[in-house]
């Protein structure tokens, strides 16, 4: 006779919980110098403990100056380590606006060659992804609308592909990378819909959220006809909240992104967008390297000296002898000044992880900054810095998917320094060397006599780049080089 047994077991599971302070610390980090400054403005508006310091300059920007000879590490904080998987719930104040106003250093404009598709494409390289994946998942991102949607059936898409590009595929395989290109910063691209939009920015944290975002997280998920009704009443009603709960609520909906490819400014037919440097790095003729933090207008904060004072003397009174609203004013006052000192710490703690970021992609790439020389890059990977100053990988992540640098050669994202690598006969060689080298030899031949891939190949073999002829055809594709027939003139 058969039985049914009902088993029970237990199991242990680490699961990763991230404090409010470790939040805000990351999604601070995410934050371009303007941004930065929109974000200060709006926590002084609402925190009235939080305020100026006119006596107190942040911005000497000296903080981290002189010669980059030596090694630098640090072994993080154990605030870093709990982050180590996480990337920001929030989508940035500066992916909601253009970026405009004063600047410290040089402004530019970042036109054709960093359009919005560009920069989803550049940040494949920090995925293992095959030929096929990478072909699959650059399809997807040229069907993106202007908005960062994706609103083509998966269905038709790998129709499309087979059809008219010979490229077999699936809908299941289609999704398979279409959940790649949605952890893409900003946040939301890839969606196909305005719900899976605004999910996939509350849910960027992964599955531990904080009360509040789990609160929006329920509203996207149970109550989205309502939010689009804007049905406040019957949303607080439902979800059986307090008047303090649905004003943090409405106000967590409003820093959401319905759009993420109008983020980086992209309009028809025109990819231009301002760039403000987080970093400025100069030289000096000796050799000498220095780095700075581009503060911009963000002011130096403090926490207000009355309201400290008013936490301080209320609390040294025993509690039997205030009055309840005393005590009331004592408990709103005293998570003021808490927040207020929590924000600042965050301000400091994203200023010393942006700076040691900074100053190990010098030392890693130290030969480009003393010359400029494209072909003296060399192979450097998000894990590399990551070692080497003791950081998460996220944290690395994310201040090299969102600053720029102003350097002596020019303004460049972060993530331009860092390179794959290639094998040559036993020594990783950085594939922008190569392509470099490739750029020159079809810059200097004869317009009326191109150059073929084979030619091509035995002159990177002479220069000392060991590389097939297969290899010289994809990276001038990648270059979106033609082939020699289509380059005479």
């Amino acid at each position: 006779m058969d039985k049914n047994y009902l088993i029970q077991t237990q199991t242990q599971a680490q699961v990763q919980t991230l404090t409010p302070q470790q939040l805000l610390v990351a999604q601070l980090m995410e934050l371009p110098v303007e941004a930065l400054r929109e974000r200060v403005e709006t926590e002084m508006l609402d925190n009235p403990s939080l305020e100026r310091d006119a006596d107190h300059d942040l911005q000497d920007n000296d903080f981290a100056t002189g010669d980059f000879m030596s090694e630098s590490s640090s072994e993080g904080s154990q605030a870093e380590d709990r982050l180590a998987d996480y990337t920001p719930d929030d989508v940035p104040d500066y992916l909601l606006r253009q970026v405009s106003g004063k600047e410290e250093g040089e402004t530019r404009v970042w036109g054709e060659t960093a359009s919005f598709h560009d920069l989803l494409k550049e940040q494949m390289g920090f995925y293992n992804l095959n030929d096929h994946q990478r072909q699959l998942l650059e399809y997807l991102i040229g069907s993106l609308g202007d908005d960062g949607l994706l609103t083509t059936p998966l269905e038709h898409l790998a129709d499309e592909l087979e059809v008219y590009h010979n490229v077999p595929t699936s809908p299941a395989e289609l999704e398979e990378m279409l959940h790649v290109l949605q952890q893409f910063e900003p946040a939301g691209v890839g969606a196909r819909n305005l719900k899976e939009c605004l999910l996939l920015q509350v849910r960027r944290g992964g599955a531990t959220l904080s009360p509040e975002r789990q609160r929006l997280a329920t509203l996207l998920e149970r109550h989205f006809d309502l939010l689009m009704l804007k049905r406040w009443d019957r949303i607080q009603q439902r979800m059986h909240l307090t008047d303090a709960q649905l004003a943090q609520l409405q106000h967590d909906i409003r820093h959401l992104n319905p759009r993420p490819g109008s983020s980086l400014d992209e309009t028809v037919g025109q990819n231009v967008h301002q760039i403000t440097p987080d970093f400025i790095v100069e030289t000096t003729p000796d050799g000498e390297i220095s780095l700075s933090l581009n503060q911009g207008d963000v002011p130096p904060l403090r926490v207000s000296s009355d309201d400290m004072a008013f936490v301080t003397a209320y609390s040294a009174k025993a509690s039997n002898s205030l009055s309840r609203s005393e005590r009331d004013g004592l408990t709103y006052m005293r998570s003021k000044v808490e927040r207020a000192q929590a924000f600042i710490d965050a301000m400091q703690q994203r200023r010393e992880n942006m700076l040691q970021t900074m100053q190990t992609i010098i030392q890693l790439q130290r030969p480009w900054f003393e010359s400029g020389d494209e072909t003296l890059l060399r192979p450097m990977r998000l894990e590399d810095v990551a070692q080497r100053t003791g950081l998460a990988l996220s944290t690395i992540s994310r201040v090299s998917n969102s600053k720029w640098v102003q350097t002596p050669y020019g303004i460049y994202p972060l993530r331009w320094f860092f390179t794959s690598k290639a094998n040559l006969d036993g020594d990783a060689v950085s594939v922008r060397n190569i392509q470099t080298a490739l750029r020159e030899l079809i810059d200097a031949e004869d317009p009326q006599q191109p150059l073929p891939d084979d030619t091509l190949t035995r002159l990177l073999n002479e220069r000392g780049y060991k590389v097939a002829r297969r290899t010289v055809a994809k990276y001038r594709e990648q270059m979106k080089i033609p082939v020699a027939r289509l380059r005479k003139s």
